[in-house]
């Protein structure tokens, strides 16, 4: 529109001097017209060209805005990516087409533990950990030929050589021509997750050994119930021809009576090993049954005097109950005497062979009854204390010849009572004797 009007304008103009110059004819009757026609023409031409040629006002404007404007958002961008990179809480740098870092930002610095002047034009491998060097060798190469690198996990080292696993990502940067000039490369820290991991990984490992020994205890209870079992069928007879033979003493002399004495008494020991077996392995897979019921307590412990009593005889030991509770309770009373059975048996071997003495007793505390079986035997020393409740252990091992037993009655003696609400435990002097205490409920 703007040159057509020049055009016109000219040509117009050009008319103008025309009309003009025709006016200037002075035999022309109409020549003061004709001229003036031609001047209005020139004039109006004139007019029309400077139009055309005028540049309006509001466009200038909106040109020099939307010049400045675009400068402004470029700028803004900059700033705007500069700031996201630095102030990133993922570690991020950029590395050229050799492999050198060109830049990176603070949380970079911060984990390597370099200032960054130590880390730009450094080579990446120089952070890479001795046994990521070769994955992240691949994880180059691999960029370099395809443009893209996603969540590969490799193993960094720190300025104090210590080391840290993170995935890494990297995607192409180009320059302004489009050529390709490096890549920039984000790298997550995933120690926690790594940790983690291992945890799980360890309770996995632990859950299966965990059913391992679990088959392993099942397997071994097996067997042990099946020695028991099998143990206890030719005793029965060694015992029973024992006691015939026994009967018929006229027949025997001295050293035959003593010789058949000391077959019934090992059989009878050889028994009683097996019931602790089979009493331990019940404790230790919580399948030993109870059945409470309401006793007389003072009838309980006379009774207990009577099957206790002959323990006593050979080495003439003074036996002494001195309960004061009168009434009843309510617990299992069989396995109260296998307990009671088991600690009175335990004092007889340790006490000495002339004036020993075991005191047996009882009386309320509180919603229980304590219980103790005293004695005036060797004692246990300080370093042996906390090992008394363990499996076959011994107080002292070099009397094991002298007194035998394997240390399944106090392991017994102990399961028991806490399966029946109750607590044990004893206090010795080395010399002087020991007492053991436990409580039942009432």
């Amino acid at each position: 529109m703007d040159s057509f009007g020049s055009v016109g304008g000219l040509l117009i103009g050009v008319l103008g001097l025309a009309v003009a110059a025709i006016g200037l004819d002075p035999t022309n009757h109409y020549a003061s017209q004709i001229f003036s026609l031609g001047v209005a023409g020139i004039v109006a031409g004139g007019l029309l060209v400077w139009l055309g040629s005028r540049k309006p006002a509001k466009t200038i404007l909106t040109q020099q805005y939307e010049t400045k404007s675009a400068k402004s958002d470029s700028v803004h961008e900059a700033v705007k990516y500069k700031n996201l990179y630095e102030g990133s809480p993922v570690l991020q740098r950029t590395v050229n087409t050799d492999g050198l870092i060109i830049e990176c930002n603070q949380a970079y610095v911060k984990t390597f533990g370099h200032i960054k002047e130590e880390i730009i034009g450094k080579s990446l491998f120089e952070h890479t950990a001795d046994q990521s060097m070769e994955d992240m060798r691949k994880t180059f190469e691999t960029w370099k030929q395809t443009g893209k690198v996603s969540n590969v996990e490799v193993w960094f080292k720190r300025k104090d050589d210590s080391t840290f696993p993170g995935l890494i990502s990297a995607n192409n940067i180009y320059d302004d021509k489009g050529r390709l000039i490096g890549s920039n490369t984000v790298i997550r820290d995933v120690s926690e997750v790594y940790q983690a991991r291992k945890v799980l990984d360890l309770h996995e490992r632990q859950k299966i050994q965990l059913e391992e020994l679990k088959k392993m205890d099942a397997v071994k209870e097996e067997f042990y119930m099946m020695v028991a079992k099998e143990c206890q069928i030719p005793i029965e007879p060694i015992k029973r021809y024992c006691e015939i033979l026994k009967d018929s003493s006229g027949k025997l002399n001295a050293k035959q009576q003593e010789a058949i004495d000391e077959i019934h008494y090992n059989a009878a020991r050889l028994e009683q090993l097996i019931h602790d077996i089979v009493d331990v392995q019940k404790l230790n897979s919580n399948r030993m049954e109870f059945k409470k019921e309401e006793f007389n307590l003072d009838e309980f412990m006379n009774s207990m005097v009577d099957t206790c009593s002959p323990m006593m005889t050979e080495k003439k030991i003074e036996f002494v109950n001195m309960t004061s509770y009168k009434s009843n309770i309510t617990t299992d009373k069989a396995r109260l005497k296998q307990v009671f059975y088991n600690l009175v048996q335990n004092a007889v071997d340790f006490v000495p062979q002339q004036n020993g003495k075991i005191e047996i007793g009882a009386s309320t505390k509180g919603d229980s009854i304590l219980f103790y079986v005293k004695d005036n035997g060797i004692g246990i020393s300080e370093k042996r204390k906390e090992s008394i409740f363990k499996k076959f252990y011994q107080v002292e091992l070099s009397f094991k010849r002298k007194y035998g037993g394997t240390g399944f009655g106090l392991v017994i003696c102990k399961g028991i009572v806490e399966n029946l609400g109750g607590k044990i435990w004893f206090e010795s002097k080395e010399g002087e004797g020991t007492t053991f205490y436990f409580t039942i409920p009432k």
